[in-house]
């Protein structure tokens, strides 16, 4: 299902992520912060969703362009709509990695792209990129929204 530029990307954002937490958490503890297990459990998880979420909205962004390409004009939407949802989970990916002080914010918008995304591609899941995108989309939105509430105004 995925080619092997798709997976390479996938795990170059979660290999990236997974670096960043290390050392961003390596630095807390230099520094006396503390974080508690169940936030960086939470964060890492909500970070691989993003990643996830990414490669399938990536790999469908193709999808819809060849399919539009082929005269289904309603695929140009879906195409701007999953390119524009895998820039918000680039986005909270980073934030997250990083521990930034904008990452729930991030992840709210994140959580409301993965929705409507979710929402714009569903009737086209008889394809299985697009219901791998549906999927990805749906978990992501459940994990921020996990993330958020969980980690609070520690984020």
């Amino acid at each position: 299902m995925w080619n092997r530029r798709e997976w390479l990307g996938a795990l170059g954002t979660g290999a990236t992520g997974m670096a960043l937490l290390a050392g961003r958490s390596e630095a807390a503890q230099e520094h006396g912060e503390h974080e508690t297990s169940e936030h960086s459990a939470l964060m890492k998880e909500c970070a691989e969703a993003c990643g996830h979420c990414e490669a399938a909205c990536n790999e469908a962004f193709h999808h819809c362009l060849g399919e539009s390409g082929s005269g289904k004009a309603e695929h140009a939407r879906m195409a701007q709509m999953v390119i524009d949802c895998a820039a918000f989970c680039t986005l909270s990916t980073a934030l997250i990695s990083r521990h930034s002080t904008l990452m729930t914010t991030s992840c709210r918008a994140c959580a409301e792209a993965c929705d409507k995304c979710a929402e714009e591609c569903s009737p086209h899941a008889s394809s299985e990129v697009m219901k791998h995108c549906v999927e990805s989309c749906k978990k992501c939105a459940e994990t921020c929204r996990k993330m958020i509430k969980g980690v609070g105004h520690h984020g």
